[in-house]
């Protein structure tokens, strides 16, 4: 009999170790979490890297000729605080094609708890006014199964894949995929919430471009600090020439913050628009993940591009914490129907 040699003994061994230890029946998504956060814990140095840029569970589906319309999206109009309404440009004709419903295929995940990831199946529905190209869109609300998906003044990622309408949804019924995830912020009670949805859309907007290779035709340097300060320079109250001036916003009145108080701000309310300086770098703040302890953030000059990033919290950072006096008086108001005034949108 031929013998065993060792590498193969020791993967035997290691196979019935696993057996004995017993089955592990966390659904996959589950593990993939726990893997994820035992991963980003190491170093001594903390955490920074680029977050996800793709669904895993739609790797293997071919793109599609379909994009976000964040220029309809950012509108002041649908700063929605209970639902998001997601607009695409489509150019595909296996979309333009399909006889019957085109469904969205939509997994949700709420950066404020990296843990909670939905995933719902929701219609397309056309606007008729636009014909070339088609736009279409659909809402993601909250429903009896998941009554809390959609909360005011978060910040959401959704990777979404189109399937053709059926009873039932899997890889036959696919017809491809979005490339890249889709970030969003929703409205809130206040003018700072939809102020601070107005802020990180427009950078959202931005950093898809730049993921395509496209150009805006905004006019700022590929540079951290102004990247910030182009992105609040429509609506604090001191901004010139489309420039927030951060001296006039935090000193005296509204003093700095170190990195350690980012969980407490997140606890009292939101911190997407917030701002982040560290030797060498600064950046804005997206949301505080309580389930991982960490902050997701977007990153003017990230390796010479805008990435949307995931940090360690260190208590050494400056940060600068909107407030309500920070924002242009006059915008972000509501009639009392809860409308948006007609004046009261600050430049895209």
């Amino acid at each position: 009999m031929q013998r065993m040699s060792w590498h193969r003994q020791l993967g035997m061994m290691l196979l019935v170790m696993g057996l004995l230890s017993g089955i592990d029946t966390m659904p996959a998504h589950a593990q993939w979490v726990r893997w994820r956060q035992r991963r980003l814990q190491r170093g001594a140095e903390g955490v920074k890297e680029i977050a996800l840029k793709y669904d895993p569970a739609a790797s293997a589906y071919r793109p599609l000729d379909v994009y976000y319309s964040y220029d309809v999206a950012i509108r002041n109009e649908y700063a929605y605080p209970d639902r998001i309404r997601v607009f695409l440009v489509v150019q595909d004709d296996r979309v333009l094609d399909v006889p019957d419903d085109v469904m969205a295929e939509v997994t949700v995940t709420d950066l404020s708890d990296s843990s909670r990831v939905r995933t719902e199946y929701l219609e397309l529905q056309w606007d008729e006014s636009h014909t070339q190209p088609r736009l279409a869109y659909f809402d993601v609300v909250n429903t009896s199964l998941y009554p809390d998906l959609v909360q005011p003044a978060h910040v959401y990622r959704l990777f979404i894949t189109l399937h053709r309408a059926s009873q039932r949804y899997d890889s036959s019924t696919v017809i491809g995929k979005i490339t890249f995830p889709y970030y969003v912020a929703t409205g809130g009670a206040t003018r700072l919430d939809r102020a601070r949805r107005h802020i990180v859309m427009r950078t959202f907007r931005e950093y898809y471009y730049a993921q395509h290779g496209w150009d805006t035709g905004e006019q700022y340097p590929m540079d951290c600090y102004a990247y910030y300060t182009w992105a609040i320079g429509t609506c604090t109250v001191g901004a010139q020439n489309g420039r927030g001036i951060l001296e006039r916003l935090f000193g005296t009145l509204f003093p700095w913050a170190t990195g350690d108080r980012i969980p407490a701000f997140a606890k009292q309310g939101p911190i997407h628009g917030d701002y982040v300086r560290k030797p060498g770098h600064s950046f804005m703040l997206l949301a505080y993940d309580r389930s991982t302890g960490l902050v997701w953030t977007m990153e003017g000059n990230f390796n010479s591009t805008i990435e949307i990033a995931i940090r360690s919290v260190h208590p050494g950072w400056t940060v600068g914490h909107l407030a309500e006096a920070h924002i242009q008086p006059g915008l972000f108001e509501l009639t009392e129907t809860g409308q948006p005034f007609p004046d009261s949108q600050p430049p895209l």
